[in-house]
């Protein structure tokens, strides 16, 4: 890479630097805040396949952000380096995206009684949203001549790049929107929408309003600054989306968990494996 490009990439996006610096500054305290929660909940609750996802989404945007941050700080690196860099970027932030999805779909699948249709199709629907988003970064990152340019690119990505940050970031703002109706039919249809007495369902139909609103803004924001800005924006925000995705979820589930325990309606300890069978006790 040409001095030059280096000179230019360094002189007009230095805030953007200052930017990943601030937001793993932000993870890191967040994570040092709640360490004592997260050490209660995991000592406390019932291990299920929502602990696991939860271990994943508390500790997997760390690493996310430290490859991104060899990604803006290394401009110089070797091509092949920064290719690589990019792969392992994109999978850690899909595993990180996909785990805080399945908390959702664990839940909603808990709302729908457990039924087997239900659980076959969530997994039918996550595997369609996951291989095409997979492989439309995979060929986004191959399309990039040079890798390190992503965080401080002067220019906009040419409409072949920019086809496949429209698929994917199209098709995670459809699974938002998919997991959000899903959950919220049947609550409204089923179990009385607000007006219920159950406190459980109203704390989760919270959650599952934030979490996916917030994941639905983000992607949307991110194709539309692809569209109208330099892709230095776009990337940001994706950044973003998949950090502050992480830390809602972890925090939803661990305050969803306490709450409960506070309460104490049901004897057993909430870990949503436990939740799965009171949840059968609404109707």
């Amino acid at each position: 890479m040409s001095s030059s490009w280096q000179e230019t990439q360094v002189d007009t996006f230095p805030s953007f630097n200052y930017i990943y610096v601030a937001l793993i500054t932000l993870w890191v305290y967040d994570y040092i805040l709640c360490l004592p929660d997260t050490v209660n909940f995991l000592a406390n609750s019932r291990w299920g396949l929502s602990t696991f996802l939860y271990i994943i989404c508390s500790h997997l945007p760390l690493a996310f952000m430290l490859v991104n941050m060899l990604v803006v700080f290394q401009p110089d690196a070797p091509l092949h380096l920064c290719r690589s860099y990019n792969v392992v970027n994109i999978y850690i932030g899909v595993v990180t995206m996909t785990c805080a999805e399945c908390i959702f779909v664990v839940r909603a699948y808990a709302v729908w009684e457990r039924g087997r249709w239900f659980a076959a199709l969530e997994t039918f629907a996550v595997i369609a949203y996951l291989v095409p988003i997979t492989i439309s970064l995979q060929q986004f990152n191959s399309r990039v001549s040079e890798p390190c340019w992503i965080p401080g690119v002067t220019g906009h990505l040419d409409t072949e790049t920019s086809i496949r940050i429209y698929v994917a970031f199209g098709l995670l703002a459809m699974a938002e929107l998919q997991t959000f109706l899903l959950l919220w039919y049947r609550v409204i249809k089923g179990l009385g929408g607000w007006g219920m007495d159950n406190r459980l369902m109203r704390g989760l139909m919270k959650d599952n309003l934030l979490y996916c609103s917030c994941g639905f803004a983000f992607s949307i924001s991110v194709i539309v600054s692809t569209v109208f800005f330099p892709f230095t924006v776009g990337h940001m925000l994706l950044e973003f989306e998949c950090v502050v995705q992480a830390l809602l979820v972890t925090r939803m589930h661990r305050n969803f968990w306490r709450s409960d325990r506070a309460f104490g309606n049901i004897p057993t300890d909430i870990s949503l494996t436990t939740w799965m069978i009171g949840a059968l006790n609404f109707a």
